[in-house]
């Protein structure tokens, strides 16, 4: 679920949650008027508690979106707080810090996710942040995936350059056994058209690297050709585990690592073929 409906969800659950409360205490004081008020003073503190926190840390997390300084950061911890909002888990980040200048430093943040999006936030995730340089307690994520100072379109078509072609330093490959470089060629060509095709037609979602394997053979220069196994996780869906070819640029392979969060498209029609998109 993407963040607009997360909060949509969220503010139709408090609401409902508000009305019913409201509608509790009043049914219990009606019927009796001391364990009724103990009940709704009960009521109040703990919906306090639970959603006050909840505003007050989406208050903070918005400000520092705005106007936090930009930071690399790297989960190093992820648990279960125990909390659910409209059966969405709360979960806990503890995340390293490592700031433009300065040393680096560990804050935590707690969030309400999506049960599709745990994959999201696995340890070992890099990802983009904003913090108070005078609090450094917690912080707001920017964007997951990510380090400042990468590129942002990195992946490439085998189908734009498939005539400049290079055979590779090898005479083989293990992803493409008893293969002579024409026939690899040959094998470029059919894998630049049906990315294409899943460009055009595709749909987009995010999608975990889980490895990433060079082939032993380069394209266009040194743009590496890998093979990918992915976690690939479309919008209100389940994850689900894929793998692929891509040509990756030279400067930027080390946005295509293990762990690292990363765009694709899928066929509607057979989830397991895929492209890679953007990142």
């Amino acid at each position: 679920m993407r963040p607009e409906g997360q909060k949509i969800v969220m503010y139709i659950g408090v609401t409902i949650g508000i009305l019913g409360g409201l509608l509790g205490m009043a049914v219990a004081i009606a019927a009796a008027p001391l364990y009724g008020s103990i009940f709704s003073l009960f009521f109040i503190v703990v919906f306090g508690w639970v959603f006050g926190g909840l505003y007050l840390r989406g208050r903070k997390q918005k400000k520092l979106l705005a106007s936090g300084t930009r930071a690399n950061g790297r989960i190093v911890e992820m648990y279960d707080t125990g909390v659910t909002v409209n059966n969405q888990p709360q979960v806990g980040l503890k995340i390293e810090v490592t700031p433009v200048s300065g040393p680096p430093f560990t804050s935590e943040i707690k969030l309400v996710i999506s049960r599709l999006q745990t994959a999201y936030y696995q340890t070992g995730m890099n990802c983009i942040v904003r913090y108070d340089p005078n609090d450094k307690k917690t912080v707001a994520i920017e964007s997951l995936g990510d380090s400042l100072g990468g590129s942002s379109n990195s992946s490439q078509n085998f189908g734009s350059y498939v005539d400049r072609y290079s055979p590779p330093p090898v005479q083989s490959s293990p992803y493409f056994p008893g293969k002579n470089p024409a026939q690899i060629e040959e094998e470029l060509a059919k894998m630049g058209q049906e990315e294409t095709r899943i460009r055009q037609i595709g749909t987009e979602c995010k999608a975990v690297i889980k490895t990433c394997n060079w082939t032993n053979i380069y394209a266009n220069g040194n743009n590496p050709l890998n093979f990918f196994e992915l976690v690939v996780m479309p919008d209100n869906q389940p994850a689900y585990d894929a793998s692929c070819f891509a040509l990756i640029s030279e400067a930027s392979v080390q946005k295509y690592q293990a762990g690292k969060q990363i765009w694709v498209k899928y066929d509607p029609a057979d989830k397991n073929k895929i492209s890679l998109s953007h990142s």
